[in-house]
């Protein structure tokens, strides 16, 4: 098949991160791939993880400009390319793409993704969290159930050593604390260690929030406790997420967890909110410990419950590994689009 995927931006973030695996496993299997980013933004160690063989155009334009302009281009780039699919991971390229409609399908990355332009496109959810979502607000949309995938093999496993000192806890994710809820990772280790748990906090992934999470860390009296890591590859992230503890994924809201199915991937022990996405991908709360979604006092009794039980956490742990390696694996959300795109009409 010819596809053609467009986004706006490829950035570090779990949107971009799939879409490679997506167009990696595409050339892999013999499909002719094409790459259309919009805007002007990409990470050069994102776009490094892209096959070779994937053709990536660019249209260069400044966020925000000639909408109407845009528009034009895109039509007209589609109509030259005749592509047998297109594969958007925007919802405002939705409303813009006025040709070849019924070739086109729209995947919904995050919850309340607005559906002003996406209502009548065909979609493809990443979690029935994000289909149930979708839904709500229209209720008689075209949408299914495609949960993501990664590269179970890529990741190297904890296996059962001991904790260590202090307990090393870690979580992968932009710095964007009203959704990714790092504030209240940060509140949960001050108390932790109020309680006397000898614990620290990795944050891996950069942001705009930096100075606003290192300040609460100070405040709290925490600030040699919590280390940021900043962007770091994916591979090395898969290499090194075994010297970890435990993951703890805050979210105020998450369609998926890309990275929670990663960390349970390496075997760590996981604590997550109760509902959402990264709570769906352990099995609807089975493989992990839950708390009060924005409460640290409940996330702090999550994390302890670990600590305190944690050869009972590192077993559920390699349970929660099977079950990804089972469930979420890239050749079979790839085998899932292929089914949607040659239905499409």
């Amino acid at each position: 098949m010819k596809i053609l995927h467009i986004i706006f931006q490829m950035l570090t973030g779990g949107a971009e991160t799939m879409l490679v695996d997506i167009a990696n496993e595409q050339i892999a299997r013999g499909h002719e791939v094409e790459l259309l980013i919009v805007n002007r933004g990409e990470d050069e160690k994102v776009m490094r993880t892209l096959d070779p063989a994937v053709r990536v155009s660019r249209f260069d334009r400044t966020p925000g400009a000639a909408p109407l302009l845009l528009m034009a281009r895109l039509n007209l780039f589609a109509l030259r390319r005749r592509p047998d699919v297109i594969h958007v991971h925007a919802h405002k390229l939705t409303g813009l793409l006025k040709v070849m409609k019924g070739r086109t399908l729209f995947t919904v990355h995050d919850l309340n993704i607005p559906m002003i332009y996406a209502s009548r496109t065909h979609m493809a959810a990443i979690s029935d969290a994000v289909a149930e979502d979708v839904r709500s607000r229209v209720p008689k949309a075209r949408i299914e159930v495609v949960r993501n995938g990664i590269r179970t093999e890529s990741i190297a496993p904890r296996g059962a050593r001991s904790l260590t000192k202090p307990v090393k806890i870690v979580q992968v994710s932009r710095l964007m604390a009203e959704k990714k809820g790092q504030d209240i990772l940060i509140e949960a280790v001050a108390a932790l260690r109020k309680r006397g748990y000898y614990v620290d906090v990795t944050f891996i992934g950069g942001g705009d929030d930096l100075d606003k999470l290192s300040s609460l860390a100070t405040e709290r009296g925490v600030a040699s406790y919590v280390h940021f890591a900043g962007n770091v590859p994916r591979a090395q992230i898969y290499a090194t997420l075994k010297d970890y503890d435990i993951m703890c994924h805050p979210s105020r809201y998450e369609g998926f967890g890309l990275t929670v199915a990663e960390g349970m991937t390496a075997g760590l022990p996981l604590a997550v909110p109760e509902g959402g996405g990264p709570w769906e991908v352990a099995d609807r709360g089975r493989l992990c410990e839950t708390f009060t979604n924005g409460d640290p006092a409940t996330c702090a009794d999550a994390l302890a419950r670990i600590i305190d039980n944690y050869p009972a956490a590192l077993e559920r742990a390699a349970e929660a590994r099977r079950y990804v390696e089972e469930n979420f694996s890239v050749k079979r959300m790839v085998s899932e689009y292929e089914v949607i795109y040659k239905n499409l009409n």
